[in-house]
């Protein structure tokens, strides 16, 4: 059989370390994955701080502000500098390819996916002094009377969910590798079936934690669920399809040295059909199910 060239991916210097438990075998995989794993205090620590002083709805200016900050200086300033000279151009670096990936899907979901959540999980967002939002025009509820409704989304919470998603698809992909290398010795149907499970667990923990952590009092004025008890029952299987689709399609990015590593290209189109996928899910899941499967 003959050798694959891939031409379209220039020669490529990354480095392999076998046998990681948790982390990638791909090293410049792993070196992201650990330093990600560090913004998590930081990232409970600064929400903690905006809740608490209130910043969240302070005007357009420092709502974008403060969710930037959130999320830039740590997740690619730091990198951009700690990895200059790793052999890698920051570019082809694997952090940087996960962010590219990340504001894909942020985008697509923040911009579609929130009217599900608006219309049939009963999600609020009240900022009484941003007037900066960007939303769907078509899908969702009816333009005239979502701002009313605290049904619209700021600009910030793009850059807010940037942070969000950077900690939950890290984690995720972290304990899913280790459950997947526990069943290493067993047979192709039985270790599909631990990847499948944990890929389960994980997307449903993250979308039950993320009610239970976030919608705390603090936060509760500018978000909340009409109906939290059942948001976690209920709704926790609906959010979870998000991550049901993108855990395992990032798990595979640049995670094998056998498989070119990624392009850009394919970054877009496999970001952008995972996004297509958890839409159509969520539609589906209410022609199924009805818009009102919660109650509300």
């Amino acid at each position: 059989m003959a050798t694959r060239i891939y031409t379209d991916i220039p020669e490529d210097t990354r480095t392999w370390t076998e046998h990681r438990k948790w982390l990638s075998a791909n090293d410049d995989k792993a070196w992201a994955e650990m330093f990600y794993l560090t913004f998590i205090p930081f990232f409970f620590a600064y929400n903690a701080m905006i809740q608490m002083t209130g910043w969240l709805d302070a005007g357009n200016v420092w709502h974008v502000a403060q969710n930037l900050l959130m999320w830039f200086p740590y997740c690619i300033i730091l990198p951009l500098i700690l990895r200059r000279n790793s052999g890698i151009v920051w570019y082809r670096s694997w952090w940087f390819k996960f962010q590219l990936y990340i504001a894909v899907i942020v985008f697509f979901m923040t911009y579609f996916h929130t009217e599900y959540f608006f219309q049939v999980l009963g999600m609020r967002y009240r900022f009484d002094h941003v007037t900066l939002y960007l939303d769907s025009q078509l899908l969702g509820p009816d333009q005239g009377s979502a701002l009313a409704n605290h049904e619209r989304i700021p600009i910030g919470m793009y850059l807010n969910t940037m942070a969000f998603f950077t900690v939950y698809h890290i984690a995720g992909v972290v304990v899913i590798r280790r459950c997947y290398n526990l069943s290493r010795a067993l047979n192709a149907s039985a270790r599909a079936l631990t990847f499948t499970l944990a890929v389960i667990a994980s997307a449903f923990f993250f979308a039950w934690s993320e009610t239970f952590l976030y919608m705390t009092a603090p936060a509760s004025k500018n978000v909340w669920y009409i109906d939290v008890p059942t948001m976690l029952a209920l709704g926790s299987w609906f959010y979870s399809l998000d991550f049901l689709c993108t855990f395992p399609n990032i798990y595979r990015l640049d995670e094998r040295p056998d498989h070119a590593p990624w392009s850009y290209f394919r970054i877009l189109i496999e970001a952008c059909g995972v996004s297509m996928i958890v839409l159509l899910l969520d539609d589906l899941w209410v022609a199924i199910l009805g818009a009102n499967f919660m109650g509300l």
